[in-house]
């Protein structure tokens, strides 16, 4: 009998294979992996832009969002009148009245720093009122805020005024306008800007921040005013007539009005402030023209300091007296100084409201329509008892106060 044998033949990989398989394997792996950090980097530099460009709408504004057809988003700088000085300031308060924040939309402020750090884990560079720049990914990512911070600090506006005739104020009525602008200051407070317009009607405000400010034109006299918000634009010099309801100007309409202006002439009831660069108080606040730290007066402590000086008389003395408005032109390095205008009439004190003082000399300025002592029209008698002057906190400065009184005859 043939006995048959059957061989099982079990042939294996070989080491050289088995290798070129390894290889081939970690080449493959290699490149997906090169490719899905690929991918990684480029969504976290997609992420970082986004980010980017949320932090520049919170220093700015985003000019897509609008109001009746304008922008009305205009960020940290819109409300402060400044650049933040870092990150932190656009999701933390300052300190600033007038902050409104925080400015950083939810979706990247999910926890405490996360705003400011890129999709590496890298804080961002910030220079102030420039650009914002990410370095995580080993090259510059930039995102540029402004080319200057001049483009969204100092903007300019021009304006015109008329009465219902179309007639300008000329020399007469000129001084009877008050165009008055308020505005951020760049320290957390907001003050009041006032202008006059020129014989023609014309008038400029200047050093505006971009924003949305309230403007009112008042013919002091009868205290007619217009009021509009302006939305003032970087980079961007606009212009617009505005006219009263009422002929003023014109020799054919309104009445006969106008106005004088009357100075310190001497002491008054009260002397607490310093004086600097003169030998009485009232006469480091009696120019015509500011100049500013050449004289002035100064209160100290976290009281209340005042000041009130006699003025000159009328020279008019006839016609009815239709308002009176105080002047004074401060300075105050912080929001803790501030200031309020004092009118002493009928041997009793009225103080105006207060202001926090801005780091540049700035008018301010109150209203009296009628003697509040009386709640009636002003007499001449008691326009030539007046005293006028200010009240101060801490460090600020007064150099000038002045009284103007409106009349028609």
């Amino acid at each position: 009998m043939v006995t048959m044998k059957t061989l099982n033949n079990k042939n294996g990989f070989s080491l050289i294979e088995l290798t070129m398989v390894i290889i081939i394997i970690g080449i493959m792996t290699s490149i997906a992996m090169q490719s899905m950090n690929a991918v990684i980097d480029d969504v976290r530099e997609s992420k970082t832009k986004q980010e980017m460009e949320m932090l520049s709408d919170a220093i700015v504004g985003n000019p897509d969002i609008t109001a009746d057809g304008k922008r009305s988003d205009f960020g940290y700088v819109g409300d402060i009148g400044a650049f933040p000085p870092n990150l932190q300031a656009l999701y933390t308060n300052p300190g600033y009245a007038n902050w409104n924040g925080p400015y950083i939309e939810l979706g990247i402020s999910e926890d405490s720093d996360g705003y400011s750090i890129d999709e590496w884990g890298q804080s961002y560079t910030y220079i102030v009122g420039s650009m914002i720049r990410s370095t995580g990914s080993g090259t510059n990512i930039d995102k540029k805020i402004a080319d200057a911070q001049s483009d969204y600090l100092l903007n300019h506006f021009d304006g015109n005024i008329k009465d219902l005739n179309d007639s300008i104020p000329g020399a007469i009525y000129k001084d009877s306008v008050n165009i008055s602008i308020k505005i951020p200051n760049g320290a957390g407070t907001d003050i009041t800007k006032i202008y006059h317009p020129d014989s023609s009607g014309d008038f400029t405000l200047d050093t505006l921040p971009a924003g949305l400010h309230e403007l009112r034109i008042i013919y002091t006299p009868d205290v007619d005013t217009i009021f509009r918000y302006l939305t003032i634009l970087p980079r961007h010099k606009s212009s617009k007539d505005f006219s009263f309801a009422s002929a003023y100007f014109g020799s054919g309409g309104g009445s006969s009005s106008s106005s004088e202006i009357l100075r310190p002439n001497g002491a008054g009831s009260l002397s607490q402030l310093t004086s600097s660069g003169c030998s009485n108080n009232w006469e480091c606040v009696d120019e015509e023209t500011s100049d500013d730290d050449a004289s002035y007066v100064e209160g100290s402590g976290s009281s209340w300091n005042d000041d009130l000086y006699s003025v000159e008389n009328s020279s008019v003395s006839s016609g009815t007296i239709d308002s009176l408005i105080i002047y004074m032109n401060c300075w105050g390095s912080n929001s803790a100084r501030k200031a309020e205008t004092i009118l002493r009439a009928n041997n009793n004190n009225y103080n105006g409201s207060s202001n926090n003082l801005s780091s540049t000399y700035t008018v301010y300025s109150t209203l009296y329509i009628n003697n509040p002592n009386t709640s009636s029209p002003w007499t001449w008698t008691e326009i030539d008892n007046l005293e006028i002057g200010q009240s101060i906190k801490q460090n600020g400065r007064c150099t000038q106060v002045w009284v103007e009184v409106f009349y028609t005859n």
